[in-house]
């Protein structure tokens, strides 16, 4: 028998997916991304077009990732006393499963589109990338899609309301993209890293990074740590 952590993930993964506006989001993502590909296949190179196909994630994309994370436990307010009172059900299970299964969704959904890309973008007459430069990029950008749904999960928790949550995380993160590197926290910010992309895939590294990519995870993980202290503190 599956354990509750497992039950509830996996059926929250799978709602997810059953979702229409999963197929929706997949659809656009992977028609724009050959759009992209085709239109550059005279004049296009694979860092440009790699990382202009990146960029849709933090610009457009994180509208999507934004709405489905920072609804995940708010949006079951009206369930979620009587999911949590279950003998077989505990604090931790729950927001631990939320977690696990949002970001299971961003991840594979992420990894769907960017195979396309990246398929499409490797056959254009430049191929200006390393191999190593063109994973550490695609990883940086998926490693900040984690982020932003490990943040929406934890506003998710924090505050009561599905609206109030998407709102708060998508004021944050469009502050951590354009603002961030005004105020000097650029090695977070997902605008900087995008600038420093092209460069990533041809393999021309500064160091920083290294410091963007553990910034992304201390966030990660940190969301994660004091949102589920809250939660197993909270009336629910």
């Amino acid at each position: 028998m599956a354990s509750p952590f497992w039950a509830i993930a996996q059926a929250d993964l799978r709602g997810l997916f059953r979702s229409r506006i999963t197929y929706g989001w997949l659809l656009a993502a992977v028609f724009i991304q050959v759009i992209r590909t085709l239109g550059s296949a005279s004049s296009g190179t694979t860092s440009s077009v790699v990382s202009s196909g990146l960029a849709d994630f933090v610009y457009v994309w994180s509208l999507v990732i934004t709405a489905l994370a920072a609804s995940s436990v708010s949006s079951e307010a009206g369930e979620l006393a009587d999911s949590i009172l279950s003998k077989s059900v505990t604090r931790i299970d729950y927001v631990l499963a939320k977690f696990a299964s949002r970001m299971a969704y961003t991840l594979i959904c992420f990894s769907m589109v960017t195979a396309v890309l990246v398929g499409l973008a490797l056959r254009l007459e430049v191929g200006d990338y390393s191999a190593l430069g063109l994973a550490s990029g695609v990883l940086l950008v998926a490693l900040a899609m984690v982020t932003l749904t490990a943040l929406g999960v934890a506003l998710s928790i924090a505050l009561p309301s599905t609206v109030v949550a998407i709102v708060a995380l998508l004021v944050l993160w469009y502050s951590m993209t354009i603002l961030f590197p005004v105020i000097g926290l650029g090695f977070v910010s997902p605008g900087s890293m995008l600038g420093d992309l092209p460069g990533v895939i041809k393999g021309a590294w500064d160091g920083v990074e290294w410091e963007t990519a553990g910034g992304f995870l201390a966030i990660s993980v940190a969301s994660l740590a004091l949102s589920s202290a809250y939660f197993h503190s909270k009336d629910i």
